[in-house]
């Protein structure tokens, strides 16, 4: 009976695991997205382990097969560079019906700008049935690296020599702040990215009248750089939308989302007969050192070459997903296995309940560790991924440990148990090792401490959003100074330790056993339960002092730094900075404005905001009952006292 029983409850928990990955990872079908070739692409053909950075290059015989990739695709390809073997792109582009804007990258330091340019006369020269435009330098004003007359010296001497049309590319903002460059190009090439403008626009965004936000922002753009630059051709030299990472505002970087942006933007595009380049062919895991896992997402194919989706084809917003269901309904039905052959003494609600947070602890823990996994650029970040692995499963083995205990009443005697902070810690110093493994609860307390303090840090590190002012690239590494712009949203990473296992204490609370009611709630929510109620008749150890606050300064510093963090968090996402001109908000050292303008818009802060909460919550009902307990008494004065 017990083993029928497990299979009905089994069988459960695999189907809402599988709407859990199917239902959001159906086939979306995008509006206007159809299978017509894209003008242009960036074309940085760096493969993993490859970075200009570390002065590791692609073969020309790879760029060869990269070209060979997006044959079909796109028309023409955008270099950023004329040396690091890039001398291939013009050189072979032809053979596969493909044009090339070959482009000069350009710096501070003035014998590499000077090959640069000389590289890049030479290959316009000699290639010029494939090259048809010719771009010196790009977004050498926003990085501050060459004043505009230095910049106006360079583009001088290409002109002179080349036939082709001559360019610079920059943000477009920048050429509205430096109007003479016009007079020294062919044409004007602008980039415009709605989700990195200083106001990020999300691709569902819509105005008033029902209009696309980003469809009126791009069109605006534009035109208001035509009116600025009147008889000058405009061409969208980058745009484009990123595949993965963290959120600004509402604009949700994901695969289903760069599909409805490239279809927005083409649709745009051919009413308004834009001459544009989209970024970029391949995603650049090199990148991901520079503006993390968003930096790394924007190609139309993965770093390994692999299509994200089809052009005109639906797309999927995680092509794994069978993969990771698999994975996770085999983790939770081993769990289970486990628990019914291990056990003897169990009802049918006790494997219900056991099946049901089986599923919910593994299916959470296959999602942060696939997120993690999929994120792995680089070598330090593979060990961040092994470091929140062994984490999160040591946790989430005290917690299926504990719920297991729990629903078979071979709980630990709670009269051993730390209500506080300082007694848990103490209780476990004190603990012979060879028992770590028998006692979930003090496993779990201690755990939940070493989270609690890596929450604190995430909040901190997203929180503050200060530039150095200047970006620098150097021969090594681009100089960034936290910003945390870059930094993702960790809500996978501590789930389980918040949702989850709220989840199991609020449970535990309606339990029927013949125990104290008195703050029945806060004694259930409480650090010192942190395992929830486990329904024994013993009470939690909670110390009497003399004081009411001394005894709880962890849990308030803890709770406080959550709290304060999280709304710290809230505040600077929801922070904009403008650059018009106008009064008020917090003006910035570069004349900007920082006014509060997309407040909870951000959806991965505000579940970021959320778990911070829920982890704080058993430091807040610990200081709760810790209050209501009453005090010490003093020992009575001696008789020699009173002398």
């Amino acid at each position: 009976m017990r083993t029928v029983i497990a299979l009905i409850a089994f069988a459960g928990v695999a189907a809402l695991n599988l709407l859990w990955w199917w239902l959001p990872n159906r086939p979306a079908d995008i509006a206007g997205w159809t299978a017509e070739p894209l003008q242009s692409v960036s074309f940085a053909p760096y493969r993993p382990g490859q970075s200009p950075l570390t002065r590791t290059f692609p073969t020309p015989e790879q760029i060869d097969e990269d070209l060979k990739r997006i044959q079909g695709k796109v028309r023409a390809v955008r270099t950023y560079s004329a040396g690091e073997n890039l001398e291939a792109v013009p050189q072979r582009a032809g053979k596969y019906g493909l044009k090339v804007w070959h482009g000069a990258w350009l710096n501070n330091n003035e014998k590499e700008n000077l090959e640069q340019i000389n590289l890049l006369i030479d290959h316009a020269n000699k290639y010029k049935d494939t090259i048809e435009r010719v771009i010196v330098g790009n977004e050498v004003l926003l990085r501050k690296d060459l004043t505009a007359n230095e910049l106006r010296r360079y583009i001088r001497q290409v002109k002179q020599r080349v036939s082709q049309p001559v360019t610079y590319a920059d943000v477009w903002e920048f050429w509205l702040r430096n109007p003479s460059l016009a007079d020294e190009v062919d044409f004007i090439t602008i980039h415009i990215l709605p989700y990195w403008e200083d106001e990020p626009i999300g691709v569902d965004r819509r105005e008033p009248d029902g209009t696309l936000s980003i469809e009126k922002h791009l069109i605006d753009i534009y035109k208001k750089v035509q009116a600025r630059f009147p008889g000058k051709k405009i061409v969208i030299g980058e745009t484009g939308w990123p595949s993965d990472g963290r959120m600004r505002s509402d604009a949700r970087p994901g695969r289903v989302e760069q599909v409805k942006y490239f279809s927005i933007f083409r649709s745009a595009a051919e009413r308004e007969k834009f001459d544009y380049n989209v970024i970029e062919a391949f995603d650049q895991y090199w990148k991901a050192r520079q503006e993390g896992t968003v930096g790394a997402a924007w190609g139309l194919l993965d770093a390994q070459r692999r299509d994200k989706f089809e052009l005109g084809k639906p797309v999927v917003a995680e092509p794994h997903w069978r993969t990771l269901f698999v994975l996770s309904t085999m983790t939770s039905g081993l769990l289970l296995l486990g628990f019914v052959s291990q056990r003897r003494k169990m009802t049918r609600k006790a494997v219900l309940l056991f099946a049901f947070f089986a599923q919910l602890v593994a299916t959470c823990y296959i999602q942060a560790t696939w997120i993690d996994l999929s994120r792995n650029f680089y070598f330090e970040r593979m060990l961040g991924v092994v470091f929140w692995a062994a984490l999160l499963a040591l946790f989430s083995y005290a917690l299926l440990r504990g719920i297991a205990d729990s629903l078979t009443g071979r709980m630990a005697d709670p009269s051993l148990y730390g209500a506080r902070v300082r007694e848990a810690w103490r209780a476990w110093r004190e603990l012979p090792r060879h028992r770590i493994w028998r006692r979930a609860d003090l496993m779990a307390q201690l755990l939940y401490l070493a989270l609690t303090v890596l929450c604190i840090f995430y909040l901190i590190v997203i929180s503050i959003d200060w530039y150095d002012g200047t970006i620098r690239i150097g021969d090594w590494f681009r100089q960034i100074a936290i910003d945390g712009r870059y930094r993702d949203f960790p809500i996978w990473s501590f789930v389980i330790p918040s949702v989850v296992l709220m989840a199991w204490k609020v449970l535990t609370v309606l339990r029927k056993d013949p125990v104290s009611r008195a703050d029945r709630m806060a004694k259930a929510l409480s650090f010192g339960r942190l395992l929830g109620y486990d329904g024994s008749k013993g009470f939690v150890r909670m110390d009497r002092t003399f004081s009411r606050v001394r005894p709880v300064l962890p849990e308030i510093a803890l709770a406080g730094l959550l709290l304060f963090w999280a709304a710290v968090m809230l505040v600077t996402e929801g922070a904009v900075k403008l650059n018009d001109g106008g009064a008020g908000g917090f003006v910035s050292a570069d004349g900007g404005r920082w006014v509060i303008r997309t407040l909870f818009w951000n959806t991965q802060a505000n579940w970021f905001a959320f778990v911070a909460f829920l982890m704080a919550v058993p430091y807040l009902a610990t200081i709760y009952v810790s209050i209501r307990e009453p005090l010490a008494e003093p020992p009575p004065d001696s008789y020699t006292n009173k002398w």
